[in-house]
């Protein structure tokens, strides 16, 4: 018999086995969400630690931690802890100088941010990105992810300090490759951004620098307008030390573009700030102040005061021990001391800087230091030594020159390096994404491929139980045979009076076996009916392939489509384009020919103009080697020093060589002074003081003559005979005094002087006398073979002085075009007689400096004065 009891509880057992793997199934997806959020706090708790470890630079332990936050967010898939930690790690070898590793973890972190539209993350690493290339000098790298974060911020309106760093970053960038005026826009966007922080000190750096740059690249109206800017601010909070820097500048700018009022203006300026010093001003700047007061000065022409203030700023930076800064005043102090014609005092201060630069190593003010002793040994006809220094000087400034090209070659080199591993560092991660992505399909490949299995396996299951199902109903059918047979053999041995019975009992056993047939056929029918949602599941699977199926052949073939349609396209477009690169071809050929021929004009006029700066360094190197020709015929210092002990020399060309000169000699015991205009000024006025030199050298020392008149007399006939002026057009001449000196036997000094149109000053025990000389020239034309010269004569006393001096001092306009004129002469040596002749000296330079305020100079300049 079927023990059908035993069935309906199997069957009842195999949904409660698919129930439980239903609820096993939900708990576990529940159980997962739960243990991915439980991963996440972990992660998030592994990055705080790695960060704090990080500010606190325990870079390794930091290192280590982040990888391991590394390694759990992409086990649970947790793409924002992924990104932090790839940003951690970056942060993490960039402090550790592991560039090319802190480039593949921010690259890294920079992906997965982006999937995950977090922009302020995205600003954070390109910043990042652009700080490290920075770092290693890559500056056009630099600039291109800082403005990336620049472009992400100004869209999404972030903080202004975020946008002031990256405009900072991107101007610095821009300053190291040189790129200037990239460098002074990103300057102004800076100063709008501080103007609306009200940061006062940025904007202040952030108008020097743009002066600076400005300057540097000759826009020189821009430089004077941040300037001005600059000098308002430092104004309204009575900065001296502040506007006396900008005041010296501005006054610069205006003296390099030509507006010598303007710039004497400011110079003023700086000079008024002294007595506006506040108490509280500091050392340093105290030192700055005096320093740009005394260059001010300087280009006034007032030395004496010039070297007063640098004094001051020399104690100073003594106090403070700053040998840089001593060198550095020093230098000022040479330079003011030579440009005042002092050149042995202007040799102390240079070698004072030079020994405090060499043992600082301070190139920068070496360069300035050597440049210096060359032209003060040059001014001193110290040639070799001129030489010496000038070659030190080229030799360190070449040297400064090539160590910033190289330094600027490895940039570039740098660059190159860096932007190869950014590609190599991109090319890597992206075959390691796509390894991934390949590891994913295969990973779900095989996931589908084990469902598959389990499915299958299931199928077999079922066909197993269906197959036990079977056995038990052949079983149960064997044994109803069995039964039956049984049954027939008691019937037949049964009674025939039990026959009715037993077919009556046989007629119930049919009844049940009916019953059992239909229960079984139920049974079947059940059986079948799984059978067949089996086969309509597998059925609707294998139709929803072939859907996909013909989805990707229609996809394929729109494919297809798109590519075929644009090949046409592309076709057409290629032929028009071969029509229109012909039409290009021939406007090309036009174009070449044209510029054939205006290279051809640009060589040309190239040629032409290399030509002319070839003939203009010629024709000035000759005239220098006139320059040296001149000072070879003037009476050297040491000749002066013999025969006048007490004297002065002031000596101002108009141009590089002169038409004044002096000329001194000493006969037995006759000493000879004489100082002459000739006509003209420049290489003219040069030749003619040569021609007169030599005469009078010629009838002094060859001749014997010592009498002012009769060596005026002769002179007259010795130029008209050498520029044979009676049968030429020539009108050249010469105005001059010349004085005789001799010593009385009462101790008295006897002075003959005669003079052609020059005057003589004499201080004589406090008061002031002139001598003319004649209204008549020596040499010109119409002005016959000979003429007789007055001599003057009178007894001096020692203690007297005279000042012989030629028109050009008297003549010197001003601006307003006034004269300096004879009168104001007369009253400034009156005023300043009493002082030291190296005093008078300056004393009567300034006086002319300050009359003539940047005014061109009308005509060469000499004044010389003699105590007795």
């Amino acid at each position: 018999m079927i023990d059908f009891d035993t069935m309906i509880q199997g069957t009842k057992r195999w949904v409660a086995f698919y129930l439980l793997v239903s609820c096993i199934a939900t708990s576990t997806v529940t159980y997962a969400q739960e243990h991915q959020s439980q991963d996440s706090v972990k992660v998030n708790t592994l990055i705080s630690q790695a960060a704090a470890l990080l500010k606190e630079h325990e870079t390794d332990k930091s290192i280590s931690i982040a990888k391991e936050g590394l390694a759990a967010s992409k086990k649970n898939s947790y793409l924002a802890g992924e990104a932090r930690s790839y940003q951690l790690l970056g942060d993490a070898h960039s402090e550790k100088k592991e560039y090319i590793e802190a480039l593949k973890c921010y690259l890294s972190s920079l992906k997965a941010f982006d999937i995950l539209k977090q922009d302020r993350s995205i600003i954070n690493v390109y910043t990042s990105i652009g700080t490290l290339y920075q770092q290693q000098n890559a500056h056009v790298q630099a600039i291109k992810y800082f403005d990336l974060a620049l472009k992400k911020v100004e869209a999404g309106n972030y903080d202004l300090k975020l946008n002031a760093i990256l405009l900072e970053n991107i101007a610095y960038s821009y300053e190291q490759v040189e790129d200037y005026q990239q460098t002074i826009q990103y300057k102004i966007r800076l100063l709008s951004v501080y103007n609306q922080q009200a940061n006062r000190d940025k904007t202040i750096a952030t108008y020097k620098e743009l002066s600076s740059l400005c300057e540097q690249t000759k826009q020189y109206r821009l430089a004077q307008k941040y300037n001005t800017e600059l000098a308002s601010i430092y104004e309204k909070s009575n900065d001296v030390g502040g506007l006396s820097t900008t005041y010296n500048n501005i006054g610069f700018i205006y003296k390099r573009t030509g507006d010598m009022k303007s710039s004497m203006d400011y110079f003023s300026k700086v000079i008024e700030l002294v007595n506006r010093q506040p108490k509280n001003l500091s050392e340093g700047d105290k030192a700055i102040l005096h320093v740009n007061i005394g260059v001010a000065y300087t280009n006034l022409k007032l030395y004496t005061r010039a070297k007063e203030h640098y004094a001051v700023a020399l104690k100073i930076r003594e106090r403070q021990k700053d040998e840089i800064e001593i060198a550095n005043t020093d230098n000022y102090i040479a330079s003011s001391y030579y440009v005042s014609g002092n050149t042995s005092r202007a040799l102390k201060a240079v070698n004072d800087a030079i020994k405090l630069g060499e043992a600082n190593n301070a190139e920068e003010v070496l360069v300035t230091s050597y440049q210096i002793l060359h032209l003060i040994h040059d001014k001193d006809n110290n040639a070799a030594k001129a030489q010496a220094y000038l070659e030190k000087h080229k030799a360190l400034k070449d040297k400064l020159s090539k160590e910033a090209k190289a330094r600027k070659q490895q940039m570039l080199e740098r660059q190159l390096e860096i932007e190869k591993n950014e590609e190599e560092i991109k090319t890597l991660l992206a075959e390691q994404e796509r390894e991934v992505v390949e590891s994913e399909r295969k990973e779900s490949k095989l996931k589908l491929q084990e469902n598959e299995i389990k499915l299958k396996a299931k199928e077999l299951a079922i066909l197993k139980r269906d197959q036990e199902l079977k056995a038990i109903e052949y079983k149960n059918q064997e044994l109803e045979k069995e039964h039956a047979e049984q049954a027939l053999v008691l019937a037949q041995q049964q009674l025939e009076a039990e026959k009715r019975n037993r077919e009556l009992e046989m007629l119930e056993k049919e009844k049940e076996i009916q019953d059992q047939k239909l229960k079984r056929k139920a049974l079947e029918d059940e059986k079948q009916k799984k059978t067949i949602q089996l086969l309509e599941a597998d059925k609707k699977l294998k139709d929803e392939q072939l859907k996909n199926s013909y989805w990707i052949f229609g996809l394929f073939a729109l494919v297809l489509g798109i590519i075929a349609i644009s090949w046409i396209q592309k076709r057409k477009a290629n032929r028009l384009l071969q029509r229109q690169q012909h039409e290009i071809q021939e406007k090309n050929e036009a174009l070449v020919q044209n510029m054939e021929e205006l290279r051809s004009t640009q060589e040309v006029l190239s040629e032409q103009k290399d030509q002319l700066e070839v003939q203009h360094q010629k024709i000035t190197h000759s005239i220098r080697y006139a320059q040296r020709i001149q000072h070879s015929i003037l009476p050297s210092d040491a000749f002066m020093k013999k025969v006048f002990p007490e004297h002065f020399i002031t000596y101002l060309p108009k141009d590089i060589v002169s038409g004044d000169f002096y000329w001194a000699a000493e006969k037995g015991n006759v000493k000879i002074l004489s100082v002459v205009d000739c006509t003209g000024h420049g290489v003219p006025g040069a030749l003619m003081s040569i021609v007169g030199s030599n005469t009078l050298s010629e009838l002094v020392n060859e001749k014997n003559f010592t009498d002012p008149a009769q060596i005026l007399n002769q002179l007259h006939e010795g130029v008209r005979h050498k520029l044979s002026q009676e049968e030429s057009q020539n009108h050249d001449g010469m105005d001059l005094g010349i004085c005789t000196l001799e010593q009385n036997d009462n101790g008295s000094i006897r002075l003959k002087f005669s003079g052609a149109k020059q005057t003589l000053y004499i201080i004589s025990s406090g008061e002031l006398l002139e001598i003319e000389g004649d209204r008549k020239s020596i040499g010109g034309a119409n002005s016959g073979s000979s003429r007789d010269f007055s001599r003057h004569e009178v007894d001096l006393q020692k203690g007297d002085i005279l000042y012989l001096t030629t028109d050009g001092f008297t003549d010197q306009n001003s601006p307003d075009r006034v004269r300096f004129n004879k009168k104001r002469l007369r009253a400034l040596i009156v005023d300043v007689y009493q002082q030291s002749l190296q005093e008078q000296r300056q004393s009567f330079e300034e006086a002319l400096a300050t009359h003539q305020q940047g005014a061109e100079q009308r005509d060469d300049i000499t004044l010389i004065g003699i105590k007795l």
